[in-house]
């Protein structure tokens, strides 16, 4: 199982370019906005959601084939790919945490440029990134990376479909909504409830995967 870690983990070695020509270009636009959000989150949002690209690069040598041969059950080989998961999620923390502290001392922004709630708002865009991760790998591990694009963008354009027809047929005039309550809520407790919601919705996937990959056959 280590070996499967290890094998996903010298996938980045072959995209750190392409995040080190993403991070400058995301600086670049930071500095040209006086917002440094941009040059914090990508690069480590970008390192969380390389856990989907490792599947078509599977896809694409067969590594299912040679990893299937091994002694290892697949309820272990699932267990790789989710500690992979949480290593990224780790990882993407600590490039954000030497980002953040870096442009701090190098440039030295002003507050609204660079604040502790900037951490907050990565944090919940990390989280988001996780609960995508959670929603990817058990399709991919029913169906498989191609049809696994066409399952979701089914069920993204569903949904859209059915909140467009919820928005012209149903009325809204009468349905109060407290925006700013809303906002309060998300500011103050935004971080923990993405946080637990999409910590629960990991845990999910990963007994989800187990299923689907028990029965998939080759």
């Amino acid at each position: 199982m280590k070996g499967l870690i290890i094998k996903d983990l010298l996938f980045l070695k072959s995209t750190w370019k392409n995040l080190i020509v993403i991070f400058i270009g995301s600086l670049l636009i930071s500095i040209a906005i006086g917002n440094y959000l941009l040059a914090i989150s990508v690069v480590p949002i970008m390192l969380l959601s390389s856990g989907i690209n490792t599947f078509q690069t599977d896809e694409f040598y067969n590594t299912e084939s040679f990893t299937l041969s091994f002694p290892l059950s697949r309820k272990k080989i699932v267990l790789a790919k989710y500690l992979f998961t949480l290593i990224l999620l780790l990882l993407a923390v600590y490039v954000s945490l030497i980002i953040y502290f870096g442009i701090g001392v190098t440039i030295k922004p002003n507050s609204n440029g660079l604040n502790i709630d900037m951490l907050k708002t990565f944090s919940m865009l990390l989280f988001s990134s996780l609960f995508v991760n959670s929603v990817f790998y058990p399709v991919i591990y029913k169906y498989g990376c191609e049809k696994s694009r066409f399952v979701l963008m089914s069920i993204v354009m569903v949904l859209l479909g059915v909140v467009a027809l919820a928005s012209a047929y149903i009325n809204t005039n009468h349905i109060e909504l407290d925006f700013k309550g809303f906002v309060d809520f998300i500011q103050a407790y935004g971080v923990y409830a993405i946080g637990g919601f999409c910590t629960v919705c990991f845990i999910a996937s990963y007994f989800l995967s187990i299923l689907f990959y028990r029965h998939k056959d080759y």
